[in-house]
């Protein structure tokens, strides 16, 4: 997993500059300097859920959805594939654009019950990976692909410019572009990534319908051209 900047260790700890200081003098925290600033490991006993990001990717459907059951991941793996998520994509774009907005996140079995009962159009909880590695109430898995996915802007960015970033620099699994002014819709897989970039077109009555897709090294050209 990648180090953590000041910031992000600060901001999933819920500490203070002043008590981040103390944990590093005392030996609590491993880190390492680079230049000037330090990044830190996070504890084992901790989970970057805890990070604010963490925390949207897990709640994002407060304030849309009257749901009032938690919505935490049941699944061992589920936990893992949204930290790795949070590790391997959405920290590096925070890092690098500014702040995400998280618009469509992990969901839960009962969460998707939920939404597929009251506002399922747009969704495809069999094909999405929102449900990461959860199951249903036989005990199928929901999406067979596993991984975990996320929704996502970021204010005042292209969302041209964030697929290309993801392409370049980060370990993605799927990319599902829908255009510059709407959120982009990125997953991870835990050991087989695809690196697939699939561009979605839409039709003069507003159907969307895939349009060219690439994989790996011909993504990151296709990601060029957006």
């Amino acid at each position: 997993m990648r180090k953590l900047s000041s910031t992000d260790i600060k901001a999933t700890l819920k500490i203070s500059d002043c008590e981040l200081m103390h944990l590093r003098e005392r030996g609590q925290l491993s880190f390492e300097k680079r230049g000037r600033a330090f990044f830190y490991d996070l504890p084992s006993n901790e989970s970057i859920l805890n990070h604010p990001t963490g925390e949207a990717l897990v709640n994002w459907y407060e304030g849309k959805h009257d749901f009032i059951y938690s919505n935490v991941p049941s699944n061992a793996h589920s936990k893992l594939a949204l930290e790795f998520l949070l590790f391997e994509v959405l920290l590096p774009l925070k890092c690098r654009f500014g702040k995400l907005v998280i618009t469509y996140g992990f969901t839960s079995f009962p969460l998707k019950k939920f939404i597929q009962k009251v506002s399922p159009s747009g969704t495809a909880p069999i094909l999405d990976q929102h449900s990461s590695h959860e199951t249903n109430s036989v005990g199928k898995q929901i999406c067979s692909r596993g991984g975990a996915a996320c929704d996502f802007f970021v204010e005042g960015v292209a969302t041209s410019d964030i697929v290309r970033f993801i392409t370049q620099k980060l370990n993605y699994d799927r990319i599902y572009y829908y255009g510059n002014n709407r959120p982009l819709h990125v997953s991870i897989h835990l050991t087989d990534p695809l690196k697939h970039l699939q561009v979605m077109s839409e039709s003069e009555n507003g159907r969307r319908y895939p349009g060219k897709k690439a994989f790996g090294e011909k993504a990151v050209i296709l990601a060029e051209d957006l």
